[in-house]
């Protein structure tokens, strides 16, 4: 890729682009990786791949791909990658998927890709199921006793959520990323964990319900959440609570 092809590239990432996710404009695109184009007939950019070797065991990463979605120019994206990276264990789609750092292809927006990479041998090897909440269309609510300890963090810019029981025992942590100027008016819900003990009754509904109001008071008008493909309780936990299911996010694998 030249700087040249910048503009297409940035066109060929928004085509793709999920809800909640930023434009490739306003975001780096990956810094450790080669980024490779595949040309058109007619002279135009048709499609771009970044790949890299990992340093830790020596696999090959297609970190994303684009191409509109032409089941061709994807198979030849992938033609490319593999001559590329060589004879060696290869991922593909290990790069973030959204702005909030989940890997994975949005299988469900991009058959065509999905299919390609089936068609070139590799296998799905871990799943995310991404969710969004519009925070403006239905406001959360003002949060209720037991209020959670708030704690800001720096590093991302975000807080720290900490539930207690009323006899001080710790029951459920979560932790939010702000909205910044990066990110627009997007939060993220990095996590939520409840303690063993009190799972199974309203806690974590509970903290949830805090950690919206939270992320809303301070500006967001978007939150989103990820939980694996077979985590069925976080999936309802954010449903009940007004997620949308957007999509599954997959990694895929093939030996050499």
């Amino acid at each position: 890729m030249t700087a040249d092809d910048e503009s297409a590239v940035a066109s060929l990432i928004d085509a793709d682009r999920l809800p909640g996710q930023l434009a490739a404009r306003e975001r780096s695109l990956e810094p450790d990786g080669e980024t490779l184009v595949v040309v058109g007939r007619q002279g135009l950019l048709a499609g771009v791949v970044c790949c890299r070797v990992r340093p830790s065991d020596g696999a090959g990463l297609i970190m994303w791909l684009h191409g509109r979605e032409d089941f061709d120019v994807v198979a030849a994206l992938i033609a490319l990658a593999r001559a590329h990276l060589g004879r060696r264990p290869l991922y593909a789609c290990t790069g973030p998927a959204t702005a909030t750092g989940i890997p994975g292809l949005a299988i469900d927006h991009r058959p065509e890709s999905a299919r390609a990479l089936t068609r070139a041998g590799f296998s799905p090897v871990s799943a995310q199921r991404y969710f969004l909440r519009d925070l403006t269309t239905a406001p959360p609510v003002a949060p209720t006793y037991p209020l959670a300890d708030v704690t800001p963090v720096t590093s991302p810019p975000g807080w720290l959520l900490k539930l207690n029981d009323t006899d001080g025992s710790h029951m459920a942590t979560a932790i939010l990323r702000a909205p910044t100027p990066q990110t627009a008016d997007m939060a993220v819900l990095w996590q939520l964990n409840v303690r063993a003990v009190y799972r199974r009754k309203g806690v974590a509904t509970h903290l949830l319900a805090q950690s919206l109001h939270q992320v809303a008071a301070h500006g967001a008008h978007h939150i989103t959440a990820d939980a694996s493909d077979d985590d069925l309780p976080a999936a309802r936990l954010l449903a009940t609570a007004g997620f949308m299911p957007l999509d599954t996010l997959t990694v895929y694998h093939r030996r050499p």
